[in-house]
């Protein structure tokens, strides 16, 4: 099974075609899975449902403990591009939750509204400044976001990743906002995911010659699981984030025994759970710069080129400049998929 031509520019499709001529059974390829299987990110859309929907199963003070005033000796967040006290933050946006929660009710309609303006666009504002801060970062911030899952039953959980998957990957690809009423934050997004059909197909011909795909992801594993499962990637397991379970519930510590699934945390947990190092390696930002470039094994490093910044930079120069290992692919960030090569200036 040879890849389909799809949108793959020239260059990445003999290159691959070349690689899976000479995949031997059991040969691993791993993939990172949000804006490198799919354009968008699904472990976000996911957080902006249960924000927007109040669909948390903890109260203020537990939303509250998951967080605290200072991280890595870091005691602010970048608001707008100025420090902004990250106690002060987050008082305000779990005020505001508290408010909802309890004293809705007695505010009136005007009063509820605030409380959601400020408490929707806040946790949503302090998840991006998180990722954005020097110090803290998403080292800090994919961990907490599982934290959030606390308490939420499997079954309900299980009906809301149904759900944002479906809504997701039929919406209109477009740009939205939410901002506090007082000015303080302002949160941006784009609604939509797509499935990149070149990937799919990838991971399909990898398995046809015998080899096997696994996904490394810094979302949720069981949310990933899930769209795996509703947009049929062929795919052998998922490694991702996951918080314990308490029954039939998430309790409130990360799942024991993995490192937190990013940057060199990939690395570690595909050493301790896959037999094999891979062969092939996909992602797309600075958070799989170590999945792309420490295994011996691996002989063909494909990065989706979406401009994120930062260390991935280095090995998309590596890709664009011929090198042999290395492959860069450029996207459509309008249409959501890969660029045809007939459409690079």
């Amino acid at each position: 099974m040879k890849l389909k031509r799809l949108n793959w520019s020239q260059r990445n499709h003999e290159a691959l075609n070349d690689l899976l001529a000479g995949v031997r059974p059991g040969d691993l390829a791993v993939f990172d899975w949000d804006n490198t299987c799919i354009f968008g990110d699904i472990g976000e859309a996911l957080l902006r449902r249960l924000t927007f929907e109040l669909a948390f199963a903890i109260d203020a003070r537990a939303m509250a403990a998951t967080i605290p005033d200072t991280i890595n000796d870091i005691d602010y967040v970048l608001i707008k591009g100025m420090p902004y006290p990250l106690k002060k933050m987050k008082n305000a946006i779990f005020a505001a939750y508290e408010q909802l929660q309890h004293e809705a009710p007695a505010q009136g309609r005007e009063g509820v509204d605030e409380s959601y303006r400020v408490f929707t666009s806040g946790l949503l504002a302090l998840n991006r400044a998180l990722e954005e801060t020097p110090g803290i970062g998403c080292e800090f911030a994919y961990p907490w976001v599982n934290l959030l899952l606390q308490g939420l039953s499997l079954a309900e959980f299980d009906r809301l990743a149904k759900a944002v998957i479906e809504e997701e990957l039929i919406s209109p690809l477009s740009r939205h906002a939410v901002s506090d009423p007082q000015g303080r934050w302002h949160y941006e997004w784009s609604n939509g995911v797509r499935p990149y059909p070149e990937m799919k197909d990838l991971a399909a011909a990898w398995q046809d010659r015998g080899g096997a795909v696994v996904v490394s992801t810094a979302s949720n594993r069981q949310l990933v699981e899930k769209m795996v499962a509703m947009t049929a990637f062929p795919c052998r397991r998922v490694i991702g984030m996951g918080l314990a379970i308490a029954g039939d519930s998430f309790g409130h510590v990360l799942e024991p025994g993995l490192r937190p699934n990013l940057g060199a945390g990939k690395v570690a947990n595909i050493r301790a759970l896959l037999e094999d190092e891979p062969v092939l390696v996909a992602g797309d930002s600075s958070n799989d710069f170590e999945m792309l470039s420490s295994f011996t094994s691996t002989r063909m490093r494909l990065i989706i080129n979406r401009q994120a910044g930062g260390r991935i930079d280095f090995l998309c120069c590596r890709a664009l400049a011929g090198e042999n290992g290395y492959l860069a692919q450029e996207i459509n960030p309008q249409q959501g998929e890969f660029k045809p090569e007939n459409n690079l200036p």
